[in-house]
């Protein structure tokens, strides 16, 4: 059952970043999370960058696979709901800058990206 939720979780995820790709603003990459379940709602507990599209914002920013998402426009990632990230995500608008800290290899690495139009 866990692993079923994680899976409709990511899925979730994939189909928003998919919608904000195709009418709104794009990043250019995509992450695997892992969770944490609580009796209401699944918390996140890492989010890793594992694909950078070439000529996105994401790679142009600096973004690696890899990468664990520590914070998100200044939010804590880990312990925060699987759903707002998705919603979060899934409202960026072509022109939004999106600033997150990652974990590189034990150091931490600020990255700042302009969503682009799809």
């Amino acid at each position: 059952m866990k692993d079923l939720l994680k899976s409709l979780l990511f899925l979730a995820f994939l189909a928003t970043s998919m919608s904000a790709a195709a009418g709104k603003g794009h990043l250019g990459f995509t992450v695997h999370y892992t969770l944490k379940r609580s009796a209401f709602d699944a918390k996140l507990d890492r989010v890793v960058v594992t694909e950078v599209r070439e000529n996105s914002p994401a790679k142009r920013a600096g973004l690696l696979p890899g990468d664990v998402i520590e914070l998100l426009n200044g939010s804590i990632v880990a312990g925060a709901s699987a759903r707002k990230l998705d919603k979060d995500m899934g409202a960026v608008q072509a022109g939004d800058t999106v600033k997150m800290t990652v974990l590189r290899s034990g150091k931490k690495v600020a990255i700042s990206m302009v969503a682009g139009e799809t």
